[in-house]
């Protein structure tokens, strides 16, 4: 896994009512915060996110737009793929691996195209507070081969009072 620059990982530790985590060039989380965990433990240091998509059942039963999401996620491992570096190397290999285990990643990868843009709206149903509608927003971090990604609800929304009632069973972050 590459590190994390620290200011990078203190401002992710930082945002109590955004969900945010960091991502390498193949799609390993590398760094998240406790709301983002809460919100989905795929988004948990550690956790491939195309590997969460596409071998996690319980993706497709808490995620009412799958399809969308995979389609999505195929896309930006596409987009890995054919970066230069390293990075394109074991994004690659992931690909491979994905495709000889999962039909669904075939498929969605016969049909990805490199997003046009970066946003991601995810509808989910969380166990504990129900469901939530949150925009992912992807920041692409110049030279370190890594995506912000922060997550933001409507103002004044259902899916904004349920993510601050998960905020609010967690402890504040330290300093």
């Amino acid at each position: 896994m590459d590190g994390i620059a620290p200011l990078l990982a203190e401002l992710v530790a930082a945002l109590p009512t955004t969900p945010a985590i960091v991502v390498d060039g193949r799609w390993d989380v590398i760094a998240s915060n406790a709301l983002a965990q809460a919100v989905s433990p795929s988004l948990t240091a550690g956790v491939n996110l195309a590997e969460a998509t596409f071998d996690n059942l319980s993706a497709h039963r808490t995620l009412p737009q799958w399809q969308d999401v995979s389609a999505r996620m195929a896309g930006l491992l596409k987009e890995s793929v054919s970066a230069a570096g390293d990075a394109r190397s074991r994004a690659e290999g992931l690909r491979a691996d994905l495709a000889g285990r999962s039909a669904d990643f075939a498929r969605a990868w016969n049909d990805a195209t490199v997003p046009a843009e970066y946003a991601l709206e995810v509808t989910m149903d969380h166990p504990d507070v129900g469901r939530i509608e949150i925009t992912y927003e992807l920041l692409r971090v110049p030279d370190a081969d890594q995506t912000l990604i922060l997550g933001h609800v409507a103002p004044g929304s259902l899916s904004e009072r349920r993510l601050y009632e998960l905020a609010a069973h967690l402890d504040p972050p330290a300093r």
